[in-house]
């Protein structure tokens, strides 16, 4: 049986980077249609993707992130209670990744900017409709040109963020292997965990066996507070659970 897993981060850095991996992971599924409807929400996901690494240094964040857990395998080599072949092979691909980010530059996203079309497309992003087709004909003639030269552009836009957002990828599966989950109850569907002063704790995950309630999170560096929800009928309000809870929570 498949668990229900919710997560929070707790910190902007890695909010931003569950948003990118958020939208890749969507981003990646349409790319596998190929009606015009899917070719569409590739472009207004890569879009999305492009919006949250254009206003922050997300490129330097990653590379940041990628050296430390380098720094990490290499340690984790020369112990006796690490699969050392495991630990040298996500390292090697850890160094691939990074040769691979520091590869595209500072400047990488220009190459998707500075396409005229793309630029108009982007000029149009936060407007609701904005990109139908009597705005926009020149997107319609690029939809219509047929799946050769729609495929041909959609992978050399997508190669641009792709060692970005790969990278992102392994940095959290990383942060989520860091930590086994452990199981416990929440009385009365409430749970508080206290988190110890030299933690450092950047995710809360909780598993869940039953899909009959929903956590509310909430978190900073010194607690934890879960209160689980019920939400049987779609239109009525949630409400608090009053039972107790079993679930597993890992803070990783």
């Amino acid at each position: 049986m498949s668990e229900h897993i919710y997560e929070l981060p707790l910190n902007e850095r890695l909010r931003t980077f569950m948003r990118v991996e958020f939208l890749y992971k969507r981003l990646k599924y349409t790319l596998e249609n190929d009606d015009t409807w899917a070719i569409r929400s590739s472009v207004n996901t890569l879009l999305e993707i492009y919006s949250i690494l254009s206003r922050t240094d997300v490129r330097r964040e990653v590379l940041f992130d990628l050296d430390r857990y380098i720094y990490q395998m290499t340690k984790y080599q020369g112990s006796s209670l690490v699969n050392e072949e495991r630990a040298e092979e996500i390292n090697s691909k850890l160094e691939s990744l990074k040769n691979e980010v520091d590869q595209v530059g500072t400047g990488y996203l220009s190459q998707i900017r500075d396409i005229e079309f793309v630029s108009s497309l982007l000029h149009r992003h936060t407007l609701p409709g904005g990109r139908a087709e009597f705005d926009m004909p020149k997107y319609k003639f690029w939809l219509d040109s047929g799946l050769t030269r729609t495929r041909r552009d959609l992978r050399e836009w997508v190669g641009v963020i792709q060692p970005v957002c790969n990278s992102i990828d392994q940095i959290l599966w990383l942060l989520r292997e860091s930590s086994e989950a452990i199981a416990t109850v929440a009385i009365n569907g409430l749970y508080n965990h206290q988190i110890e002063r030299n933690s450092q704790i950047s995710m809360v995950r909780i598993f869940l066996s039953k899909n009959n309630v929903f956590p509310e999170i909430s978190g900073s560096k010194h607690l934890i507070s879960i209160r689980f929800l019920n939400w049987a009928k779609t239109e009525e309000k949630t409400t608090q659970e009053n039972k107790n809870i079993r679930f597993k929570i890992s803070l990783c």
